[in-house]
Protein backbone atom coordinates (compact mmCIF):
# COMPACT_ATOMS: atom_id res chain seq x y z
CA UNK A 1 0.00 0.00 0.00
CA UNK A 2 1.73 3.63 -0.80
CA UNK A 3 1.90 5.98 1.08
CA UNK A 4 -0.61 8.06 -1.18
CA UNK A 5 -3.40 5.19 -0.95
CA UNK A 6 -3.18 5.54 3.23
CA UNK A 7 -3.89 9.42 2.51
CA UNK A 8 -7.00 8.30 0.98
CA UNK A 9 -8.08 5.62 3.15
CA UNK A 10 -7.65 7.88 6.42
CA UNK A 11 -9.40 10.58 4.42
CA UNK A 12 -12.35 7.90 3.37
CA UNK A 13 -12.42 7.22 7.00
CA UNK A 14 -12.37 11.16 8.50
CA UNK A 15 -15.12 12.06 5.71
CA UNK A 16 -17.33 8.62 6.55
CA UNK A 17 -17.32 9.65 10.69
CA UNK A 18 -18.38 13.10 9.69
CA UNK A 19 -21.36 11.26 7.44
CA UNK A 20 -22.17 9.00 10.04
CA UNK A 21 -23.08 12.25 12.14
CA UNK A 22 -25.17 13.86 9.70
CA UNK A 23 -28.62 12.00 10.99
CA UNK A 24 -28.26 12.56 14.94
CA UNK A 25 -30.28 15.96 16.25
CA UNK A 26 -27.30 17.44 17.16
CA UNK A 27 -25.03 17.40 14.32
CA UNK A 28 -25.65 21.19 14.16
CA UNK A 29 -25.29 23.71 17.70
CA UNK A 30 -26.35 26.87 16.41
CA UNK A 31 -24.85 30.16 17.55
CA UNK A 32 -24.49 33.77 17.59
CA UNK A 33 -21.84 34.39 15.29
CA UNK A 34 -20.82 37.56 13.95
CA UNK A 35 -20.75 37.16 9.79
CA UNK A 36 -18.67 39.64 8.69
CA UNK A 37 -15.68 38.85 10.75
CA UNK A 38 -16.01 34.81 10.79
CA UNK A 39 -15.81 35.13 7.14
CA UNK A 40 -12.66 37.55 7.27
CA UNK A 41 -10.93 35.27 9.57
CA UNK A 42 -11.31 31.89 6.82
CA UNK A 43 -10.94 34.33 4.09
CA UNK A 44 -7.46 35.05 6.02
CA UNK A 45 -6.19 31.69 7.04
CA UNK A 46 -6.97 30.47 2.99
CA UNK A 47 -5.32 33.87 1.24
CA UNK A 48 -1.99 33.27 3.16
CA UNK A 49 -1.42 29.77 2.61
CA UNK A 50 -2.38 29.34 -1.30
CA UNK A 51 -0.90 31.10 -4.33
CA UNK A 52 -4.02 32.69 -5.46
CA UNK A 53 -5.25 35.91 -6.49
CA UNK A 54 -7.86 36.39 -3.77
CA UNK A 55 -10.78 38.56 -3.28
CA UNK A 56 -13.10 38.97 -0.34
CA UNK A 57 -16.71 40.73 -1.03
CA UNK A 58 -18.81 40.84 1.40
CA UNK A 59 -21.94 42.64 1.25
CA UNK A 60 -23.49 41.35 4.44
CA UNK A 61 -22.79 42.58 8.16
CA UNK A 62 -24.09 41.55 11.54
CA UNK A 63 -25.07 38.76 13.63
CA UNK A 64 -26.35 35.19 12.72
CA UNK A 65 -27.31 31.79 13.80
CA UNK A 66 -25.21 29.11 12.70
CA UNK A 67 -23.09 26.00 14.01
CA UNK A 68 -19.45 28.06 13.18
CA UNK A 69 -17.40 24.91 13.45
CA UNK A 70 -19.87 23.16 11.00
CA UNK A 71 -19.75 26.62 8.62
CA UNK A 72 -16.16 26.65 9.00
CA UNK A 73 -15.58 22.83 7.59
CA UNK A 74 -18.07 23.80 4.58
CA UNK A 75 -16.15 26.32 3.72
CA UNK A 76 -12.82 24.93 3.94
CA UNK A 77 -14.31 22.00 2.09
CA UNK A 78 -15.06 24.37 -0.85
CA UNK A 79 -12.07 26.49 -0.73
CA UNK A 80 -10.05 23.79 -0.10
CA UNK A 81 -11.65 22.44 -3.84
CA UNK A 82 -11.34 25.74 -5.37
CA UNK A 83 -7.61 25.66 -4.43
CA UNK A 84 -7.34 22.15 -6.22
CA UNK A 85 -8.58 22.55 -9.24
CA UNK A 86 -6.93 26.16 -10.37
CA UNK A 87 -3.44 26.80 -11.25
CA UNK A 88 -0.87 29.36 -9.02
CA UNK A 89 -2.38 32.81 -9.25
CA UNK A 90 -5.96 32.06 -10.92
CA UNK A 91 -8.97 34.29 -9.12
CA UNK A 92 -11.04 32.82 -6.08
CA UNK A 93 -13.24 34.78 -4.42
CA UNK A 94 -15.29 34.50 -1.14
CA UNK A 95 -18.22 36.67 -1.32
CA UNK A 96 -21.57 37.25 0.98
CA UNK A 97 -24.84 38.86 0.48
CA UNK A 98 -28.39 39.03 2.25
CA UNK A 99 -30.95 38.09 -0.70
CA UNK A 100 -34.74 37.76 0.74
CA UNK A 101 -34.60 35.71 3.57
CA UNK A 102 -31.41 34.27 3.00
CA UNK A 103 -27.30 34.80 3.52
CA UNK A 104 -25.92 33.40 0.49
CA UNK A 105 -21.94 32.56 0.99
CA UNK A 106 -20.19 32.11 -2.10
CA UNK A 107 -16.88 30.42 -3.80
CA UNK A 108 -15.94 31.04 -6.89
CA UNK A 109 -13.06 30.26 -8.81
CA UNK A 110 -11.44 30.37 -12.27
CA UNK A 111 -10.20 26.80 -12.49
CA UNK A 112 -11.33 24.17 -14.45
CA UNK A 113 -15.10 24.12 -14.50
CA UNK A 114 -17.49 21.02 -13.65
CA UNK A 115 -18.91 19.76 -17.03
CA UNK A 116 -22.92 20.44 -17.23
CA UNK A 117 -23.45 16.83 -17.43
CA UNK A 118 -21.96 16.26 -13.31
CA UNK A 119 -23.76 19.43 -12.26
CA UNK A 120 -26.62 17.62 -10.92
CA UNK A 121 -25.04 15.04 -9.02
CA UNK A 122 -21.78 16.39 -7.54
CA UNK A 123 -22.83 16.35 -4.22
CA UNK A 124 -23.96 12.73 -4.30
CA UNK A 125 -21.75 10.52 -2.07
CA UNK A 126 -18.23 9.23 -3.85
CA UNK A 127 -19.72 11.82 -7.12
CA UNK A 128 -16.69 13.04 -8.85
CA UNK A 129 -16.75 15.82 -11.42
CA UNK A 130 -13.60 13.96 -13.49
CA UNK A 131 -12.80 10.42 -12.42
CA UNK A 132 -9.05 11.01 -13.52
CA UNK A 133 -8.51 14.22 -12.24
CA UNK A 134 -9.34 13.25 -8.65
CA UNK A 135 -7.31 10.40 -8.45
CA UNK A 136 -4.35 12.53 -9.54
CA UNK A 137 -5.22 14.86 -7.09
CA UNK A 138 -6.54 12.95 -4.25
CA UNK A 139 -10.08 13.02 -2.67
CA UNK A 140 -12.67 10.41 -2.28
CA UNK A 141 -15.90 12.17 -3.43
CA UNK A 142 -17.00 12.69 0.09
CA UNK A 143 -16.24 16.74 0.82
CA UNK A 144 -18.92 18.13 -1.46
CA UNK A 145 -22.06 15.73 0.34
CA UNK A 146 -20.62 16.94 3.49
CA UNK A 147 -20.95 20.49 2.76
CA UNK A 148 -24.58 19.74 0.89
CA UNK A 149 -25.19 17.96 4.34
CA UNK A 150 -24.25 20.91 6.73
CA UNK A 151 -26.40 23.39 4.72
CA UNK A 152 -29.66 20.91 4.89
CA UNK A 153 -29.00 20.99 8.53
CA UNK A 154 -28.87 24.88 8.83
CA UNK A 155 -32.38 24.40 6.67
CA UNK A 156 -30.07 25.61 3.77
CA UNK A 157 -29.20 24.09 0.49
CA UNK A 158 -25.70 24.23 -1.69
CA UNK A 159 -25.58 24.82 -4.97
CA UNK A 160 -23.42 25.27 -7.94
CA UNK A 161 -23.24 27.09 -11.43
CA UNK A 162 -21.02 27.90 -14.02
CA UNK A 163 -21.07 31.70 -14.58
CA UNK A 164 -19.19 32.68 -17.87
CA UNK A 165 -15.60 32.11 -16.25
CA UNK A 166 -16.14 30.99 -12.81
CA UNK A 167 -17.34 27.90 -11.28
CA UNK A 168 -19.65 29.47 -7.78
CA UNK A 169 -20.84 27.13 -5.55
CA UNK A 170 -23.05 28.89 -2.93
CA UNK A 171 -24.19 27.92 0.32
CA UNK A 172 -27.44 29.61 0.96
CA UNK A 173 -28.44 29.69 4.71
CA UNK A 174 -31.80 31.01 6.02
CA UNK A 175 -32.02 33.92 8.65
CA UNK A 176 -33.13 31.68 11.78
CA UNK A 177 -35.92 32.90 13.72
CA UNK A 178 -34.76 31.05 17.75
CA UNK A 179 -37.92 32.17 19.48
CA UNK A 180 -36.42 34.51 21.74
CA UNK A 181 -34.26 35.76 19.66
CA UNK A 182 -34.76 38.99 16.86
CA UNK A 183 -37.49 37.56 14.61
CA UNK A 184 -36.24 36.49 11.31
CA UNK A 185 -37.08 39.40 9.20
CA UNK A 186 -35.86 42.38 11.90
CA UNK A 187 -32.67 40.67 11.65
CA UNK A 188 -32.60 40.69 7.51
CA UNK A 189 -33.20 44.11 7.95
CA UNK A 190 -30.69 44.61 10.50
CA UNK A 191 -27.97 42.74 7.96
CA UNK A 192 -28.86 44.76 5.23
CA UNK A 193 -29.03 48.22 6.94
CA UNK A 194 -25.08 47.01 8.21
CA UNK A 195 -23.87 46.47 4.74
CA UNK A 196 -25.68 49.68 4.38
CA UNK A 197 -23.58 51.56 6.59
CA UNK A 198 -20.18 49.48 5.73
CA UNK A 199 -20.65 50.34 1.75
CA UNK A 200 -21.37 53.80 2.61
Amino acid sequence: VSLDEMSTYREMEELQHHLAKIDQPDFVLLRDIAIDRFLEDVFMRWSEVAPRTWRLELDVAGIVRADPEALRSALDALLENAVKYTEPHAGIALRASAVGGEIVIEVADEGSGIPDAALHTIFDRFARADDARTRAQGGVGLGLPIVAAIATAHGGACTVERREDETVFALRLPVVDDGDDEPAAELLDALDAAAGLASS
